[in-house]
């Protein structure tokens, strides 16, 4: 008996060996509490309002009741805040879009079109379908406004600063023609949160030149006996075309939160 107590001793002791020798006695732990990942947010508001329902409505941004060839129009303010808690900079872009046009009837002195479409003043009904221009007959160059041609007339500029587009000074951050805006977005530059940053719309309609059509109807000043006042009186008359047309469209501006692959954020303890 005592021969087979000595050797479960022995094959204890191999086994405890075999193991690694003898057990730690002492340990400690501790532990982290509360630790917690947190989503930022992006929160882009324009002159302070969001969009409908979650705020007021942002307001229309730009009216223009009469504009006229060769005249800027603006500066219409926008602020634009990204109210988010990131503290990274977000991508603020302007975008057209829904474009409506139409031809707004004269309040008096319209005469009715050729083609049924309602009341038009007497001078676009001669760039439209032809008439007298200074004793001069001319061929009408066709309906204009109804299907947006008056964005391919009307450029819109967007400045940084209130400096007129056609002051040196000028900041300009775009400048095109409306139709080529739409839909096509427009990067306008980066924003942190909680430094508003403004931006200045400006309106410019172009004369519609008759060169651009092959016409040439009214000579240079100085030519067949035309002085200044005539030939600057109607050597542009297609620009007529254009009364009383109207375009409505909506202004949207996005931010864009962008993400950059293998970016390291230091950690922040509090």
């Amino acid at each position: 008996m005592k021969n087979v107590f000595l050797s479960v001793v022995i094959i204890c002791a191999l086994s405890i060996s075999a193991l690694g020798g003898t057990f730690a006695t002492w340990s400690d732990s501790e532990t982290s509490f509360d630790n917690e990942i947190v989503t930022g947010s992006l929160d882009l508001k324009v002159n302070g309002a969001d969009d409908k329902p979650w705020g007021t409505g942002v307001p229309v941004k730009v009216a223009i009741d009469c504009m006229i060839p060769c005249k800027f129009y603006g500066p219409y303010p926008v602020e634009l805040w990204n109210a988010g808690q990131c503290e990274f900079p977000a991508h603020a872009y302007i975008h057209l879009k829904k474009f409506v046009c139409s031809n707004v009837p004269p309040e008096k002195g319209g005469i009715e079109a050729p083609d049924g479409s309602g009341l038009k003043p007497e001078p676009e009904l001669v760039a439209e379908y032809g008439g007298k221009v200074n004793c001069v007959t001319v061929p009408g160059i066709g309906p204009e406004g109804d299907e947006c041609s008056l964005g391919t007339h009307i450029e819109m500029i967007v400045t940084s600063t209130p400096v007129p587009p056609n002051d040196p000074a000028a900041d300009i951050i775009h400048r095109d023609k409306i139709v080529k805006w739409e839909c096509l977005e427009i990067y306008l530059f980066d924003l942190m949160p909680c430094e508003p940053r403004d931006i200045y719309l400006w309106f410019h309609m172009q004369q519609d030149r008759e060169e651009g059509y092959g016409f040439n109807f009214i000579p240079n000043p100085g030519e067949d006996g035309y002085d200044l006042m005539t030939w600057k009186k109607f050597n542009d008359w297609p620009s007529w075309a254009l009364m009383k047309d109207k375009i409505v469209l909506d202004i949207e501006f996005d931010l864009w939160l962008e993400d950059t692959p293998g970016a390291i954020v230091p950690p922040n303890f509090g």
